[in-house]
């Protein structure tokens, strides 16, 4: 009976099983971040969420070295990571089903399937990434671009030449005065379709500094 109950509590994983877990989980991490950003089609990622990615792989390969076998230890486990809770929102179901990829992808990180590891990263990358490519021509998406400026000056779209420079497309979609304080405000709401999506800060940038812009505001919705 002593000799079961110190099975329990044993570890018999190495210092450099240890090692190459957890450099097997960084290279995976690693891995699975550059298929997020080659699929990644927002305005602009999260670095965290890339740092993220990285840690969730690591992590959940050090949870499962220290699990093992150890019943008591998984147990506890278990009631550690219930009072975990996720506080910063997902942008869209591709954000959690790139952490679910990490976490299953650390599992077995953690139980040290390397073959396991690296073909199932390398697989649901490739298909992920393949499926991205066949879906191109449909993931144009139009985005809301929302202005405010002086409605005292002149009716005329200075903005319309750095819209056609940064917009594949563009069109009006809601024209409304407002008061800010005591002065006039044109609200002007345009769907647009950029040409890159990383000259997002460019164009707001670039409409900021047009004669009477008060606001620029561009809403890019769930990925």
């Amino acid at each position: 009976m002593g000799q079961e109950i110190q099975q329990v509590f044993n570890f018999s994983i190495t210092i450099r099983e240890v090692v190459a877990n957890t450099l097997l989980a960084v290279v995976c991490g690693g891995l699975i971040s550059g298929f997020y950003l080659f699929t990644y089609r927002g305005l602009s990622y999260s670095v965290n969420f890339i740092k993220s990615i990285v840690m969730l792989t690591m992590i959940t390969a050090f949870v499962m070295m220290v699990i093992g076998d150890n019943l008591a230890q998984a147990f506890g486990m278990v009631g550690i990571l219930s009072i975990i809770q996720f506080r910063s929102a997902m942008r869209g179901a591709q954000d959690f089903m790139y952490l679910f990829y990490a976490l299953g992808i650390g599992l077995a990180c953690g139980e040290g399937l390397y073959a396991v590891a690296l073909t199932g990263c390398l697989l649901i990358g490739i298909v992920t990434c393949g499926i991205d490519q066949l879906l191109m021509p449909s993931r144009q998406r139009d985005f809301t671009l929302n202005i405010a400026k002086t409605a005292s000056l002149p009716d005329v779209d200075y903005h319309s030449d750095v819209l056609a420079t940064f917009c594949r497309r563009y069109k009006l979609i809601s024209r409304r005065t407002a008061k800010k304080d005591v002065q006039p405000l044109l609200r002007l709401s345009y769907s647009v379709s950029l040409k890159d999506s990383r000259q997002s800060e460019a164009l707001l940038k670039a409409l900021s500094e047009t004669d009477g812009m008060m606001e620029v505001a561009l809403d890019f919705g769930e990925e």
